[in-house]
């Protein structure tokens, strides 16, 4: 019976959140490029919403995020079973330089109290640009050590339980920090 109570105060959380979400946008868009259009219902479920994970100026979540977005953060899968790996990839299609770390990667498991971090639990600190039409990876291996690929981060092996989680990068660029969040199951 707790489950069921607490899925129904996330949905009924998460339409109060669309719904003041979709009085405020501004953009005449329902924030995944169209303009919503009918009943002015999102299609973008509960589920795929993202957290504020860092102390960032914005959070861009990668579900709600057009094609057309100048900087994004893409998983190459939504899903995976262990052992596997995912691949996230920062790409700048903006027109200025963003700074990161791009050891400062973290991931975060869903829980009923809210999000945890669970990995890395220390960063190194070097600092890269990524100018335009640039871009970076990283491979987020669960159960497994990723195998190397181009210039991409290995995150791993990490020894994660079934759940949702969010993988989470921060950059800089000229209008401050900004949070990029993928989520993603294991199962």
């Amino acid at each position: 019976m707790p489950l069921s109570r607490r899925r129904l105060c996330a949905v009924l959380a998460g339409s109060v959140s669309v719904a003041l979400a979709g009085c405020t946008n501004g953009s005449g868009t329902d924030g995944n490029g169209t303009d919503g259009g009918g009943d002015g219902t999102t299609t973008t479920p509960v589920e795929e919403s993202c957290p504020a994970l860092r102390d960032a100026d914005r959070t861009v979540c990668a579900a709600t995020t057009g094609a057309d977005a100048p900087v994004v953060l893409r998983p190459s899968a939504t899903s995976l079973g262990a052992p596997g790996t995912l691949r996230f990839t920062l790409s700048n299609g903006g027109a200025s330089t963003l700074g990161t770390n791009p050891y400062d990667w973290a991931v975060h498991r869903e829980t009923a109290a809210g999000w945890e971090r669970v990995a890395p639990d220390a960063t190194v600190e070097p600092w890269r640009e990524l100018p335009p039409g640039a871009s970076q990876a990283w491979l987020l291996g669960v159960g497994t050590a990723p195998t190397p690929e181009d210039d991409a981060i290995g995150c791993g092996p990490l020894d994660l339980d079934d759940g949702t989680y969010a993988f989470s990068v921060a950059a800089q660029g000229d209008d401050g920090w900004t949070a990029y969040v993928a989520r993603f199951r294991v199962v």
